[in-house]
């Protein structure tokens, strides 16, 4: 009896060895064996747990591959938390009928299955969706997203949303389940594959991914798990593209083959990405034709890097900060010209952001801010910034709230802004000049052809990731107007395209040409 209460007390610490120990799967090959968790589950557990021990609950959004095992390993943790502990009611949400059942078949395998009757509380009662342990006062409930209303009948402590994406009125589905769920010690896990850019769970992950909400993202690409491989013929070569996807994600030649196989079953890269995602942001499709082809994108991709400085700008001084607004990956030289390409946001806490871009005289990417900022505020720090790069050329998006920036930077007497010119009309083709650059139907085309221009050219020196998965969900519309998806933000693409147009007219510094001067040798050569 003892051994067993030692045991007991170390499965209830620990889900993977419980999981090995005490529950059954069957395999895709029909066999039944124990639950060992894959590369991804292993994963998703770390994530989670952590969450758990420094904030004691757990609150995460898991976007996935198909088949991974994620609904397994969340079935099989929520069934060892209710079965180790009193009062712990747990429901799990699925997105068609079919699923249901098959999720509660999974949970009813485990309890039918369990080698030892110290880890099989009895069951009171059960339905067709329904396990109810009365003596823990627990239960293991199951249900599909039909209406707003699905899963309020009870206090939940936790709560699995399984292919979240899908659900109809996801966002007043998922409002009314998080409404039965208590703070301490609850685990909230919602866990989807990618169903286009748009919707409840994608804004989710989006704010997520910017660390704007308490939710993590758990992220499971398609090269992690171990049966996504394909055993390569002897004449097997990989393409240049393959090529890079190899160096990029470490994959063996098995992987490419099977990444192969499914481009032909699927039909080309898009749904293979929506289905066998290598990244968060490639997994949303994107709702219009990207601005630019993947293949640059690529390219770019591979070329960005860490900053070398990470923090804030305040009165010219560089403070360290890990989640600051300020990232530089080289610091200025003495002569160099540079430029600030600079988008103003309204400044709220939320919504737009405003960004500056700052880029040496070849272009090459040295420095961005990105953050809310008030319009006003954000001309000092376009000031401090500008001085810091040896008076940087600053061109400004003088567009709505920009004209508070630009204002402010002439007060401050900025002393290298740009001008643009034009021909107004009204004044009989009077040559009219004004300080900042104005975005309009006719200007953004211009400039952010220019930037695709560069991507396609591998020229584009861009070192920042955020930016290249701004430029991923960046796109051509249905009218022709490019525009950042629903859900996602485009500042950092608006700044950089506006440096690069900068950069064209900016003025450089002019290096003297001294006249040589030769001393005569011969009086009648002169030379």
């Amino acid at each position: 009896m003892q051994k067993i209460e030692d045991v007991a007390r170390k499965l209830k610490k620990d889900f993977p060895l419980y999981a090995k120990n005490i529950l059954k799967i069957i395999t895709k090959e029909g066999e039944v064996k124990p639950f060992v968790m894959n590369a991804g589950q292993n994963a998703i557990h770390k994530q989670l747990e952590k969450q758990l021990k420094d904030t004691g609950r757990i609150r995460a959004l898991v976007l996935k591959a198909r088949q991974v095992g994620i609904s397994t390993y969340v079935e099989g943790r929520f069934f060892w938390r209710i079965t180790q502990n009193r009062n712990a009611n747990a429901f799990v949400l699925s997105h068609l009928a079919e699923s249901t059942n098959s999720i509660f078949n999974m949970v009813r395998h485990f309890y039918d299955n369990i080698p030892h009757p110290a880890f099989k509380p009895p069951i009171s009662s059960q339905s067709a969706q329904t396990l109810v342990f009365d003596k823990l006062n627990s239960r293991y409930r199951v249900g599909t997203a039909r209406s707003t209303q699905t899963g309020r009948g009870q206090t939940n402590r936790f709560v699995h949303g399984s292919e979240v994406a899908f659900y109809p009125q996801g966002a007043d589905i998922v409002a009314g389940l998080l409404q039965t769920v208590g703070s301490e010690d609850s685990e909230v896990i919602l866990e989807s594959t990618a169903n286009g850019a748009g919707g409840w769970y994608y804004d989710q992950v989006m704010k997520s991914l910017r660390g704007e909400t308490e939710w993590i993202t758990c992220f499971v690409p398609w090269y992690w798990m171990p049966e996504y491989k394909r055993k390569p013929d002897p004449y097997f070569k990989a393409t240049p593209e393959e090529y890079k996807l190899a160096q990029s994600y470490n994959l063996n030649d098995a992987q490419l083959c099977f990444r192969r196989a499914k481009l032909d079953e699927l039909g080309g890269t898009d749904l293979f990405r929506q289905e066998y995602p290598s990244t968060p942001i490639e997994s949303f499709l994107t709702s219009g034709r990207c601005f630019v082809e993947e293949k640059a994108l690529a390219v770019a991709e591979a070329e960005c890097y860490s900053p070398d400085f990470i923090g804030e700008i305040r009165d010219g001084q560089l403070s360290p900060l890990e989640k600051g607004s300020y990232k530089e990956w080289f610091p200025p030289i003495p002569d160099e010209n540079y430029v600030i390409g600079v988008d103003v946001a309204e400044g709220l806490n939320y919504g737009d952001y405003s960004c500056a871009q700052v880029l040496d005289s070849v272009g090459r990417q040295v420095a961005c801010w990105h953050g809310h900022i008030d319009p006003w505020e954000w001309g000092n720090i376009v000031s401090q910034l500008g001085k810091r790069f040896n008076s940087a050329y600053a061109i400004v998006e003088r567009n709505n709230h920009g004209l508070t920036t630009l204002r402010r930077l002439q007060e401050l007497g900025y002393p290298n802004l740009f001008v643009e010119s034009s021909v107004d009309n009204a004044y009989g083709d009077k040559l009219t000049k004004r300080g900042g650059f104005l975005t309009t139907s006719k200007t953004k085309p211009l400039i952010i052809d220019n930037l695709a221009a560069l991507l396609r050219q591998e020229e584009s020196g861009i070192a920042d990731i955020e930016l290249l998965n701004e430029l991923r969900t960046y796109v051509i519309d249905e009218k022709g107007a490019f525009n950042s998806q629903r859900g996602c933000y485009d500042d950092r693409v608006i700044a950089i395209a506006v440096a690069l147009h900068g950069l064209a007219s900016m003025p450089r510094t002019r290096t003297p040409r001294i006249q040589k001067r030769y001393k005569s040798v011969d009086s009648v050569a002169g030379y």
